[in-house]
């Protein structure tokens, strides 16, 4: 395994940990009020400092892996679920940003909105990288 495969494998891997542990807190933090939970500022402050650090160095890394890997199905499907999520996570980023910027405002409507179409969006996120990693996964196994 060279350098930047492992480096690739580390930032996926805090890249998944970030989304399992905001799932988590999702699902915990559901019923509580947001004025009370605090899960707005604590999802927005761990998409800035870790996950969406996380994710630009997974996808420099894989372009940099890219220049030199044999295309195969295995591999376009993996690009194209690596991608996928990429975008997906970013649009779910910017939806926990206008959450907070809402719940800060004290509007509840927008809060409310910006909180479904996360909801939404993320599915697409867990699924799309949990596709990327299993493809991944078995690619480095055969």
């Amino acid at each position: 395994m060279n350098a930047v495969l492992f480096v690739h494998l580390i930032a996926i891997g805090i890249w998944a940990g970030c989304v399992a542990t905001e799932v988590v807190l999702e699902i915990a933090l559901k019923k509580a009020s947001p004025q009370q939970s605090g899960l707005a500022l604590l999802h927005a402050r761990i998409d800035r400092f870790v996950e969406i650090p996380a994710i630009v160095v997974a996808l420099l890394t894989g372009g940099a892996m890219l220049h030199h890997a044999a295309w195969d199905t295995l591999l376009i499907a993996k690009v194209s679920l690596g991608a996928s999520a990429v975008v997906l996570n970013s649009t779910a980023a910017f939806t926990v940003h206008r959450r907070l910027q809402c719940l800060n405002a004290q509007d509840m409507a927008g809060y409310q909105r910006f909180n479904r179409l996360h909801e939404r969006i993320g599915i697409g996120c867990v699924l799309s990288i949990a596709g990327a990693i299993a493809v991944g996964g078995y690619r480095i196994a055969v």
